[in-house]
């Protein structure tokens, strides 16, 4: 995490704590943005590394000569971490020229800037999946606690902003855990779609020179290759799913927030906020403002203008290589990776208001379903009977100005005469349960339903779920980390 360079000057009223760890790390990977060339450098030593190697395997250049510009290359890296103007293709070999002699322009044998560049972006945008796959597992695991901790806490659930059922907080944020499963699917199938090597391709047409292709591809930890050569330095199709599963996830993530932020306001009262991931008015005292709230939809909106950008750009693109595309920058995936982790903070860290959730569901009307439904039961009626029946109760109740809890036999009898000819008495102990909001919970028991044990069900799927994510993840790095190694022991033996 990013620690604060001096005091935070902008913390202060009712956001005195000082701002949470998740939101300082945002903040500087936004004020700070790398520029793809620059994100991606390490990746265009690797790709140098390895293709000098190859060349020395097949004979192509001398141990020596491959001895000097592996050695030299690793000198230039250094000396680009401080000057931006190295990072270019042409600059890096420029200075490894002037730091080796000649023989440095003998690394772009059998390559072309198009083969490499395409080949730099996959190996970075294969990097960067694992980050924010990494970083949608936290997330999930963060929500999986707060879920947990809330299995019992019963809330209204709206539809288009109106109560409609009883459920549990632990239930609705369960569903946001799920969602985000299949965003951790769809980046590993895009991983699928990009760890593939289309060095060897050099401008599009392939090399005369005995490239071994395969050799590259095995140094640098990718899958498999992209095999047709004009295919390899025209398709960008793999970081246009990347661009849009950020966009999906960043969604869901607007979605979550544009709840909680409703949820957390002074009419609602359902959640308070934890003090670090607010902030403050300078003028109005009594302000805690959900700042990342806001922000996050805005990052939605960002994530959907990168891939209309980007599709954009592709559209009307002749299938080759050429430089008006648009790409994937590394400051739209540090959002991705940043404004998770914001998001699993604040549901971690906020605390329900058990209380007022349960005025809202004693002054609402979310209980009638299950009247309607022991109407069914009771009296062999067919559900739209019963719903007239008890969308007619609901009228008088609210004219009236009686709450739901106050609807009697009578008033429900009154209104299937009224309805259907001929009157209906509940029992009062029938009508009680019905219109108890934790028993409507406690019903609704079946796979994935908010009853408690319905949700600590699902916990226990998802916690299964995120071990498989983590071992995966793990495989994937291990395996690229092997695919270094064996790089590091075929330069050893040089």
């Amino acid at each position: 995490m990013v620690k604060p360079e001096k005091e935070d000057w902008e913390r202060f009223g009712r956001a005195s704590k000082a701002m949470a760890p998740e939101l300082i790390e945002l903040s500087h990977w936004r004020n700070n943005p790398l520029t793809f060339d620059m994100a991606s450098y390490y990746a265009q030593i690797m790709i140098h590394r390895a293709h000098t190697v190859m060349l020395c395997e097949e004979d192509i250049i001398k141990p020596e000569e491959a001895r000097a510009i592996i050695k030299g290359i690793k000198e230039v890296e250094k000396e680009a971490s401080g000057d931006s103007k190295l990072v270019n293709y042409m600059s890096t070999e420029t200075a490894l020229i002037k730091k080796i002699g000649e023989v440095g322009g003998k690394m772009h044998i059998g390559r072309s800037r198009n083969d490499l560049a395409h080949t730099k972006r996959r190996l970075y945008y294969r990097d960067q999946l694992n980050r924010v796959i990494k970083a949608v597992i936290e997330y999930r695991k963060k929500l999986i606690k707060s879920a947990e901790a809330n299995t019992d806490t019963i809330m209204p659930g709206y539809t288009h902003w109106r109560q409609a059922q009883p459920i549990t907080l632990g239930h609705y944020i369960m569903g946001h855990v799920e969602a985000a499963s299949r965003t951790v699917e769809r980046l590993e199938d895009v991983y699928k779609r990009t760890n593939l090597s289309p060095l060897g391709g050099a401008a599009f047409a392939g090399t005369g020179w005995s490239v071994n292709r395969i050799r590259t591809m095995e140094f640098l930890g990718c899958d498999g290759l992209v095999e047709n050569t004009h295919d390899g330095v025209a398709s960008m199709d793999y970081y246009m799913e990347f661009a849009s599963a950020i966009a999906i996830h960043i969604s869901n993530l607007s979605r979550l927030s544009e709840d909680i932020q409703v949820w957390s306001s002074d009419e609602f009262k359902f959640i308070d906020l934890d003090e670090a991931y607010a902030g403050t008015s300078s003028i109005m005292p009594q302000k805690k403002n959900p700042i990342i709230l806001e922000q996050t939809r805005s990052y939605a909106s960002e994530s959907i203008g990168a891939v209309t950008t980007i599709f954009t750009s592709m559209k009307g693109m002749p299938y080759t290589n050429t430089s008006d595309r648009a790409m994937l920058e590394p400051h739209m995936i540090d959002t991705a990776v940043g404004s998770s982790n914001a998001m699993a903070g604040v549901v971690y860290t906020m605390k329900p208001m058990k209380e007022n959730m349960r005025k809202h569901l004693r002054s609402g009307f979310s209980t009638m379903t299950e009247v309607a439904d022991a109407l069914v039961r009771l009296f062999d009626l067919s559900f739209r009977q019963a719903h007239d029946i008890i969308a007619h109760v609901t009228v008088e109740a609210l004219n009236q100005q009686l709450m739901a809890e106050e609807i009697t036999s009578e008033m429900i009898s009154k209104a299937a005469e009224t309805v259907i000819g001929k009157p209906l008495m509940i029992p009062e102990d029938e009508l009680k349960q019905a219109l108890d909001p934790e028993l409507n919970v406690k019903r609704r028991n079946g796979i994935g339903m908010p009853a408690p044990d319905s949700v600590k069900a699902m916990i226990k799927t998802q916690k299964t779920r995120v071990n498989e994510e983590e071992k995966r993840l793990k495989s994937r790095l291990e395996k690229l980390e092997q695919a270094k190694n064996k790089l590091i022991k075929a330069e050893n033996k040089l």
